[in-house]
This record gives C-alpha cells, structure tokens and sequence, in this order.
C-alpha cells in the first residue's frame, strides 16, 4: 500500500513539472471539452462521421489550449471568449438562484439600469425600489 501511495506522489509530482509553463484549464478549454464529451455521447448512438470530426476538433483544440507554451495569446483569447458570453452565463446565473431561492424569494430585473433586486415571496403587490438607480415599479410577489 505505502509503495502505491509513493508511486502516486512520484507521478502527480512529474504532472506538474510537465505543467509547469503551460496554460492548464481555463473556461474556454473546459467549454471545449465540455462540448467534446457531449458530442462524443451522441456519436455513440448516431455514429455519423460529421460528428466524430466535430468531436475530434473540440477535444483538439482543447488539448492544444491546455499545453499551449503561450499563455499571454491564449489568455487573450479567454477574456475574448468571457466577455462575449457574459450575458448568458448572467442569465444562467440569476436562473440558479432563483432556482435555489424559489421557495422564499422572487427575483425581479430593473427596467433602467438593468439590477437584480430580491424582493420576498408572497407579500402580495408591492413597490419595489431599485437600491441602485432608484427607479421604482410595482409587481406581484
């Protein structure tokens, strides 16, 4: 047991001398190979050749993010990536917690400057004040 326990620690210790420098997992690579996984579970039902490519591509690229040499570029290339899918992962944000707050809790998106404001469940119509602008509405809770 204490040998396999060394053998461990000697391989996680070569890892990440070979990591060492290299980009690793950013968003973008575990999007990629996020998408590769889902498209390898698909070949396997449809076995369609479009798909293996795509999937082959995805993991590809991915594995080519994650030992990549330059990490400036490919930082570059992230931030690029985040901002362009700022508005959905928001959106998927606020859709998780009203999800986890359902119970409690409604959310509400300011019309103006576009906030989130948390107002309690089942207070009937109430006005709701922005905290950040000041605009005021009301709503059913």
């Amino acid at each position: 047991m204490d040998k396999i326990r060394q053998f461990g620690y000697q391989m996680n210790s070569r890892m990440a001398q070979f990591m060492y420098g290299r980009n690793g997992f950013d968003n973008l690579a575990k999007i990629c190979n996020g998408i590769a996984i889902l498209l390898l579970v698909i070949n396997i039902f449809a076995q369609s050749r479009v798909v293996y490519l795509l999937w082959l591509a995805f993991f590809a690229y991915s594995c080519f993010r994650v030992y990549s040499r330059n990490i400036p570029k490919r930082y570059a290339e992230n931030q690029k990536f985040m901002s362009m899918t700022e508005i959905p992962r928001k959106r998927a944000k606020l859709l998780k917690l009203q999800w986890r707050d359902r119970s409690v809790s409604r959310y509400y998106i300011c019309k103006s400057c576009h906030q989130q404001i948390r107002v309690p469940k089942g207070k009937g119509k109430i006005e709701i004040r922005c905290p950040k602008c000041g605009e005021r509405f009301i709503r059913r809770t």
